[in-house]
């Protein structure tokens, strides 16, 4: 073959390439050209074609959208993915995704575009600038018989920001739950220690009452502020199991009776038998929050009325009062979130405009709903709960058992020994003294070093029950010291008991891994420590 002859050959292989490369572009294999020069720079051509209305389509996404080459680079991609990348749009055609990601990740990247789809959260690597968080996601599509690899970055950062920020709530609102409990717990232990003085001044009886009455209210408050942000957001877990609704209205009543001495109205309850599933603490709160806030709102001796029965199969609680009413124009945002029907300059009536908001959320989360009915200011208000109703069990003892009515063990007098840990000096003088009043030998220590210290000081000798507050300083907290105790001879069988001021469903599940067998959250009524020491009997393993 002579030099025109291969020159002839040359030129149909072109050509043949050429007809190749046209036909690819026809059939739209191709959605761009990348030409290198003989400096060796780049130019990309993106083609234009009956996809435009398409391409303007994917223009106006808020998402980052690119076409990717088998390899990885960028064939195309929209205005808003160069604006993520923080590049010019032209720099951006050509050059490989793994640019903008961070370089220990190339073998995500690559095994993302052998399987041709993947999905994962990084944070894209920009030079001198704040990064951003994105969501990657890649898929495959084919046209005209020909694969595409197709990739989205979904700015994330405000929904990340979002999550930091609600965590760092729940940490302050579990901190400042346990500051609140901690002087709660001590007010409450020295009302009790008075209380035990037998005292015989009218007017110091009255004080203790007072001082009893409000610790129990800000203790509600408390509760309640950090319930509604966990109903809200959907958090809260219930513990399902077969309630006598009559049951727990007519012991949440007596409580709220008791504690309602000598104040405005009075309540009448009208209950029948009637079964739900549900978690009783939380069915509880429900009427703890509607009957307390009707009688706050009742005038003197006004009558707040409950009644308690079945309404076709729904069980129905229905608290009406004969208050200062619902306006109008509040009733339908009334179970709002910090809404209140009256505001006056004094306050008087307080509340947070929680309560509502929480019986709204418990009761949709028990399957039910809360409806609420005035005639408007000065004729009082009606709030009626409806949940699904169950069969009664047929088991004699159940509903004794699932309502937690039942009698406990006989109050026993006998002398335990006792160790108390908390920081706070107030409450753990005052639980020491009211723990020794009831004929108990109490040891204490402000932190887990001193309580360790204090057990190797006993020789061995067995305490029955240790009750220790979580958040103790130093490099040792509650959980730490359960754990430690665990591993002592003499804290084998020992009865660790959780006293703090951190109650979210959390806090429970981590204390029962340390090895607690209670939890409870301050404020503690010194008789509930009392009857802890009273149940407890002296047999391995308690």
């Amino acid at each position: 073959m002579n030099v025109d002859d291969m020159d002839i050959e040359e030129l149909r292989e072109r050509l043949a390439e050429a007809e190749g490369n046209l036909h690819a572009i026809y059939s739209g294999e191709i959605d761009a050209l990348l030409l290198t020069d003989e400096q060796g720079d780049r130019r990309v051509f993106t083609l234009r074609s009956a996809d435009a209305p398409y391409r303007a389509l994917v223009e106006r996404m808020q998402e980052g959208a690119a076409t990717l080459s088998i390899t990885g680079d960028i064939v195309y991609c929209n205005q808003r993915f160069a604006d993520l990348v923080r590049t010019p749009l032209e720099q951006v055609f050509g050059t490989p995704v793994g640019r903008y990601l961070p370089p220990n990740e190339g073998e995500i990247i690559r095994t993302m575009l052998d399987h041709g789809s993947g999905r994962y959260q990084t944070r894209l690597v920009l030079e001198g600038q704040e990064a951003t968080e994105v969501q990657v996601t890649l898929s495959s599509i084919v046209l005209d018989d020909v694969e595409h690899r197709t990739l989205i970055l979904s700015d994330i950062s405000s929904l990340a920001r979002a999550q930091r920020e609600s965590r760092s709530k729940d940490e302050f609102l579990a901190m400042l739950a346990h500051e609140l409990r901690n002087p709660l717990g001590a007010i409450q232990g020295a009302v009790h220690a008075l209380a035990l003085m037998n005292q015989t001044e009218p007017m110091a009886q009255r004080a203790t009452g007072i001082i009893k009455r409000q610790v129990t209210h800000m203790a509600r408050l408390v509760d309640d502020l950090l319930d509604v942000g966990r109903a809200v957001t959907g958090k809260i877990v219930l513990k399902r199991a077969p309630v006598n609704l009559a049951e727990a209205v007519k012991s949440s009543v007596t409580s709220i009776a008791s504690g309602n001495a000598g104040n405005r109205g009075r309540i009448d309850l009208v209950s029948e038998p009637v079964w739900v599933s549900g978690d009783l603490v939380r069915v509880e709160q429900i009427v703890e929050n509607l009957v307390s806030n009707a009688l706050k709102f009742t005038r003197g001796d006004g009558v707040v009325s409950v009644f308690v029965g079945s309404e076709g199969a729904d069980a129905v609680l229905r608290v009406a009062d004969q208050g200062v009413g619902i306006p109008a124009e509040v009733l339908p945002t009334i179970f709002d979130l910090f809404v209140q029907a009256h505001h006056t300059i004094d306050r008087s009536r307080g509340g947070l405009g929680i309560g509502l908001t929480l019986v709204k959320r418990l009761a949709e989360l028990h399957g039910g709903k809360v409806h609420a009915h005035s005639d408007g200011e000065d004729h009082g208000a009606t709030f009626t709960v409806r949940l699904p109703g169950i069969p009664a069990p047929r088991v004699d003892g159940v509903e004794h058992a699932a309502n937690g009515n039942g009698h406990g063990p006989q109050r026993s007098f006998e002398s335990r020994r006792v160790l108390l840990v908390d920081d706070n000096n107030d409450s753990r003088e005052m639980y020491r003294a009211v723990l020794r009043a009831h004929g108990h030998d109490v040891c204490d220590a402000p932190d887990g070093e001193h309580a360790l210290a204090l057990l190797a000081a006993l020789d061995g000798a067995p305490l029955d029950v240790a009750f220790i507050d979580i958040g103790l300083p130093g490099g040792m907290d509650g959980y730490e010291l359960a754990r430690r105790i665990r591993g002592l001879p003499q804290g084998a069988n020992m009865r660790l008991v959780a006293l703090t001021g951190y109650g979210f469903p959390e806090d429970r599940m981590q204390s029962r891994r340390a090895g607690f067998a209670r939890h409870l959250v301050k404020p503690v009524d010194p008789e509930t420590l009392h009857r802890e020491l009273s149940a407890l009997t002296r047999a391995k393993g308690h």
